[in-house]
């Protein structure tokens, strides 16, 4: 019910879990208890529309909510290119292979990472740089950075392996971008079309007003959200 959650035990440098099946919040708990012990800290996430588990199960297991995601469903061939998508050019990492360090990244400001006890930007930032390096391994077909004039503004990493559409996992600004986060989209988006991708969806955190309205005017059909909870030792 409880499982490893491999690649944040990695960053935190400690066990890290993750609840895989809400039963976990029928258990007694002493079990409860027990078997949270094992970890620093837990996740747990589930829809929020005809959840399987009420809230207040979740609460007097000691978990608390960071976030909610909403999830978002997107035509690539269909969106505004702007004169100014000229000026940029787009480099596939199956093509030109690169790799992303923490300190070229742009801040994040809406992570939910930040609930977490002694938490600070650069950490946050450590966490996206080896995600990002293990992702384009895995799929440098569907992942790619923009550029301007030769320097790179950010990244824009996909998973095509589900066989439904093209999951658009993670758009990254760099730390010294002069564009938008519209234009970095827009490109992405443009570039995944160009390769036959034309479904995209993936999800973004509610408190990302900027995202939230860059979507709305673009399009985006939106989801059921998905909420989040930690629970920290």
């Amino acid at each position: 019910m409880i499982e490893t959650h491999e690649f944040n035990s990695r960053w935190w440098g400690s066990p890290v879990g993750i609840v895989t099946n809400p039963g976990f919040f029928a258990l007694p708990a002493d079990e409860q208890r027990d078997r949270l012990a094992a970890f620093e800290w837990v996740e747990f996430r589930m829809p929020l529309e005809q959840s399987p588990v009420d809230l207040p199960s979740i609460h007097a297991a000691g978990f608390y909510q960071v976030d909610t995601q909403i999830n978002y469903r997107l035509n690539l061939g269909r969106l505004p290119a702007p004169e100014s998508l000229a000026s940029l050019s787009v480099e596939f990492a199956d093509q030109t292979p690169f790799t992303v360090t923490a300190g070229e990244m742009k801040p994040f400001e809406h992570e939910r990472f930040f609930k977490l006890p002694g938490i600070t930007p650069e950490r946050v930032n450590e966490r996206y740089a080896l995600w990002s390096n293990e992702h384009l391994a895995r799929h440098p077909a569907a992942s790619l950075r923009v550029l301007h004039q030769g320097e790179v503004e950010g990244w824009y990493l996909g998973d095509d392996s589900s066989g439904v559409g093209l999951n658009l996992t993670l758009a990254m600004l760099s730390r010294k971008s002069t564009i938008s986060g519209l234009l970095l989209f827009l490109k992405a988006y443009q570039a995944f079309s160009s390769r036959g991708h034309r479904l995209g969806w993936a999800a973004f955190s509610i408190q990302n007003s900027p995202v939230h309205n860059i979507y709305a005017s673009i399009g985006a059909r939106f989801m059921r959200p998905t909420g989040q909870w930690l629970w920290v030792a």
